[in-house]
This record gives structure tokens, sequence and C-alpha cells, in this order.
């Protein structure tokens, strides 16, 4: 892996023989449509480095978290840096990104991936295979049920639908969906034959996160996959396709807050930071604080 400065000022290591709970990785490059580039490979750069001015805070107590990041035990949180992925290399990318995953999981530690565009959700859930039955909890705009664009079947379109194909995949429950994207109703009804919960952002905001966690079942291992554009662009502008009426921060870290109640956090990763279309910085800030509360709500888990 080539080595970054750490999220938060994390290292690579603990000290001693102590193994991490907690493995922070970047993911640049996955799966690429024919002839399309991504705003995404940079997008670890930018969080690790929007997370720096807290790197000494780390300490301090935090009202997200109400407590500091480690409640005041040692650091068991470090960030191997990014894969050596490539721009075209689908294939290896996708080896790298699932082979980093099983291990990670392997050394009984939860891995946390940043992206990269979306997808690289599907070496990384690919990953848990050995680490199954997992649920995932999609939060994103769109539904990504597309079966296969311009002849690719692991493309940004499509995680949900290779991920309901992986038989350690107990079940799908996706939040925030809005306005139009590349779905059309064979989507959709792939999508509901399969059984995925689907709660649009409009559901959300008007009855608040409990139809999500209802699907979820108590104990479950949960493995979070939060795609920007789910945010609004109020507080996420840096995505490809800014939509109108997306989830706020708040609604987001108790969204993880309550998954880590109702069961495990077994998994997380945060893609799609475009980052030429970020505002003085803004998204990348709103997404090292929810890779905070991630990291956070892990860490206090029984």
């Amino acid at each position: 892996m080539t080595r970054q400065p750490g999220f938060l000022g994390l290292p690579d290591r603990l000290p001693g023989a102590s193994q991490p709970r907690i493995v922070v990785f970047g993911a640049p490059h996955g799966t690429a449509y024919p002839g399309m580039e991504s705003g995404c490979a940079n997008a670890a750069r930018e969080i690790r480095a929007a997370s720096q001015e807290d790197a000494d805070l780390i300490g301090n107590w935090d009202f997200d978290l109400d407590g500091p990041l480690f409640a005041d035990e040692p650091a068991c949180c470090v960030d191997t840096g990014d894969l050596p992925t490539s721009p075209g290399g689908n294939a290896a990318n996708r080896a790298l990104i699932e082979s980093a995953t099983r291990a990670i999981l392997a050394a009984a530690a939860v891995p946390v991936m940043i992206g990269g565009d979306d997808s690289v959700p599907i070496p990384f859930l690919a990953g848990f295979a050995e680490a199954g039955p997992v649920w995932i909890l999609q939060i994103d705009a769109h539904i990504d049920w597309r079966d296969e664009v311009h002849g690719e079947r692991f493309g940004y379109s499509s995680p949900m639908r290779r991920a309901s194909e992986m038989a350690h995949v107990a079940g799908i429950v996706q939040v925030g969906m809005r306005a139009v994207g590349s779905a059309g109703s064979a989507e959709l009804d792939a999508a509901r034959h399969y059984g995925a919960t689907i709660v649009t952002a409009r559901e959300m905001h008007a009855g608040g996160a409990e139809a999500a966690l209802e699907a979820i079942p108590e104990g479950a291992r949960v493995v979070i996959t939060l795609d920007c554009d789910g945010l609004d662009p109020s507080v996420m502008p840096g995505v490809a396709a800014r939509t109108p009426g997306g989830l706020s921060y708040m609604q987001v870290i108790d969204l993880i807050d309550a998954v880590s109640r109702r069961g495990r956090i077994a998994g997380f990763d945060l893609v799609e930071l475009d980052t030429p279309s970020d505002i003085a910085g803004l998204s990348a800030l709103t997404a090292s604080r929810i890779l905070v509360n991630v990291i956070g709500r892990i860490v206090r888990q029984s």
C-alpha cells in the first residue's frame, strides 16, 4: 500500500504487539466503465487532509459521541493507506480490494474503506464471504440495481445487484433514495423481488429511521455502504449528481449510531466523493466527521 498521512494522524500500526480493532484503508479505483473517468480517485487523500485539524483533539470530548473518540481507552484504529489500484485496472482492483478486506476480517478487525467510486463496494462486500452472514445498509440517492452498463457488470450502477447475488448477504436495506437516476421499473422490480427494504429520503424526513431499523434483525452484523450523494448537497456538494432533499449530517450519524445499538457494524465504506465538485472542502470535512462517528461507534460496540 502507498503510505499517506493517516486519517486523524492515526498510525499504520499500533505499538508493540497490539492488534487494531479497526483498519482504515483507501481504494482510489474500482471498475471503470469504458471511456469514463471518475473524479473520486483522490477522495481518501482529501478526507485525510480534512481530518488533520482534529488530529491533536482525539482525546477531547466529542459531542457527537458523548465522549472522546476512543472512550478514554488506548487508540485501537490504524490507517494503512491506499491500495495500489490503477485507472482501468478493473479486475486487478477488485482483487486487491477483496483481498485486503478478507485479511482485515481474518485478523478480527473491522474494515473501513474510503473510495473511490461506487464500484468499490462490490469487492469490499465480496470480502465478507467467510465472515457472513451480513446485512447491508446502503445510504444513497440511488438503488444501484443495474445488471450491466456498456457490458460491464461490476460498475458503479450495480453494487446492490451484485450484493444480492452473494450467498453471505442476508438482506439489504436501502435509505435515502430520491428524484431520478439510472434505475427504471425493471431495476426497482428486481430490488423488490429480492426483498430489499427501500426507505426513501421523503420517508426518512417524515418518519425517521424506524422503518430502516425494523428491517434489520436485532444482533445482526451490518456492513454500511455510504454513497456521498445520499446526503443533501447543502452539506455534501462534492458529488457527481447533486440532488436536493437528501439526508442531513445528523440523520446519517444518528442512523449509524442506531445500527450499532441494534446490531454490530461489521464494516463500513464511504464512496463517491467527487473532489473536483467539492466546495471549499465542505464535503471532505463532512465525510471526515462521518468516519469519526463510525470509528467511535465501533469502539463503543460491546
